[in-house]
């Protein structure tokens, strides 16, 4: 039996150090600003992002390049998302097999508070993604990484507005263990869904 689950929003903030994790997919860009681009003096602001509305329509049968908010980003192999509506959702499903989608899909995810230490992303629809090809990775570039310590996690919130929500997904998944690269001040991790991601120490 498929377990549907309706389009989410997910809005990230960090507990200590907010980070957004935006599960972005490829193919062709646009943008529309929402705000103006905020103060770039924070440790965890994202490099390079703005604060504002993102609009991309994905072929999801090709591999994708790099699809940034500013020096962050999301690569997405080909056929890695499962078809959107009709695939079962829910970490009861995050490693089951699905039918890859086939048709353009349409992301928005709205960018705020990008130059802080507390930036969020909210983003549509909700999906996960095909366990049978390579996942797809997610990229954060912040301003001084070398002040996360090794232990600093990208964890998934099922409920983005409770902190009590968010866990470390690697501790039953090793495959989605975070990687802190300090010299390169980059944090990264697998992905097996797009929703709320949140850094924590």
């Amino acid at each position: 039996m498929i377990a549907k689950r309706p389009p989410m929003q997910a809005l990230l903030t960090l507990s200590r150090v907010t980070l957004v994790a935006a599960t972005l997919l490829a193919g062709a860009c646009g943008h529309d600003v929402a705000s103006p681009t905020a103060p770039t003096d924070a440790d965890k602001a994202l490099v390079g992002a703005v604060d504002q509305t993102y609009v991309w329509t994905v072929n999801p049968t090709q591999d994708s390049p790099q699809l940034a908010f500013g020096g962050s980003y999301v690569r997405f192999p080909a056929n890695s998302i499962c078809k959107i509506g009709t695939s079962s959702y829910g970490p009861s499903y995050w490693t089951s097999s699905c039918v890859p989608e086939t048709a353009p899909v349409v992301i928005h995810a709205i960018v705020r508070n990008s130059g802080t230490d507390h930036p969020s992303v909210e983003f549509t629809p909700a999906m996960r993604f095909n366990p049978a090809v390579t996942l797809p990775t997610l990229f954060f570039s912040v301003t001084n990484a070398a002040t996360l310590s090794s232990m600093a996690k990208v964890k998934y919130c099922s409920n983005a507005l409770l902190a009590t929500s968010c866990i470390d997904e690697s501790l039953n998944d090793s495959a989605l263990e975070t990687t802190v690269n300090t010299d390169d001040k980059t944090l990264w991790r697998k992905i097996r869904h797009f929703s709320g991601y949140v850094v924590a120490e």
